[in-house]
């Protein structure tokens, strides 16, 4: 898998990923207090939104390992650190800025490896149990690659898949061509993102019943976006992800281009005008051993 996603999109939805993230993780950390035995892998980290979620929830991995094959994107995790957690994190890296050491003022320390390398072909070693996270990537992947994140559950190892898109927009208020593009916007998630063909929101359903033949435990939690555009960074980050929508479908089979048109013009004045909102549909998995 060698798809290249955008360097600014990734990093402009750190925010909105990160406040959209359910709790199904920490609370299973804390009710079984795992704050101390387990590593992170985070797979397809991008920017490091994930890890930059996880320290501000208060989780701080004694080691965490940064995976993703795109380098464009891990070159941005040292500065998106720096920038979240200015005079609470002291943040050091060598030379090649792809080993971080992050401490706190107890001199309590994370060591952080960046790796660039095929989340399929990565290999787990089992020295440790470890948290194994996936964000905003299950629903761009294939049957094929879904099947190999989950056999990665080895162990006591845990599989946390947070940001799973559910196929569910609602703008508030609606636009009589919104359920058109929506239903464009999901055959477009089925196209090959660089995994394979990819399931959509239907790997939600897959993973689901994959583990249940594999003998997981999953639960499942909402974790959608809801921005209700008030400020700057809401109207700049809706903006944009209305244009990316449209970008993606303009030269799709049999769609309508005057309707696309039609539906983004009007999107970018609502936004602009600040008289729209939008709820985009997420769900978190969360996969262990019984």
């Amino acid at each position: 898998m060698d798809s290249k996603f955008s360097r600014s999109w990734i990093n402009m939805r750190i925010h909105y990923d990160n406040m959209a993230r359910s709790g199904i993780l920490t609370e299973f950390i804390e009710k079984n207090d795992l704050y101390k035995n387990y590593h992170l892998i985070d797979m397809c980290t991008g920017s490091g939104s994930f890890l930059i979620w996880t320290l501000k929830q208060g989780l701080f991995p004694n080691r965490a390992i940064l995976v993703d094959n795109d380098i464009n994107l891990l070159k941005s995790i040292k500065s998106n650190l720096r920038q979240n957690f200015k005079n609470i994190y002291v943040i050091k890296s060598n030379n090649n800025n792809l080993d971080l050491t992050i401490s706190d003022k107890s001199q309590q320390k994370s060591n952080v490896s960046i790796v660039k390398e095929d989340c399929d072909t990565y290999n787990v070693k089992e020295t440790q149990p470890h948290i194994i996270s996936y964000s905003a990537a299950i629903d761009l992947m294939s049957k094929s690659s879904i099947d190999i994140c989950l056999k990665k559950i080895k162990h006591e190892n845990i599989l946390f898949l947070s940001l799973c898109f559910d196929g569910k927009v609602k703008w508030k208020p609606s636009h009589p061509y919104d359920k058109y593009i929506l239903s464009y916007f999901n055959k477009h998630q089925s196209y090959d993102k660089g995994f394979g063909k990819a399931l959509g929101y239907k790997s939600i359903d897959y993973v689901n019943k994959k583990a249940k033949e594999l003998g997981y435990k999953i639960k499942i939690a909402d974790s959608p976006w809801i921005i209700q555009n008030e400020s700057s960074d809401d109207i700049t980050f809706l903006k944009r992800y209305v244009l990316d929508i449209k970008k993606s479908l303009f030269h799709m089979d049999g769609i309508d281009r005057s309707m696309l048109r039609h539906w983004y013009d009007d999107k970018i004045d609502n936004i602009s005008n600040k008289t729209i909102k939008v709820q985009v549909g997420h769900k978190d998995l969360l996969l262990y051993k019984k």
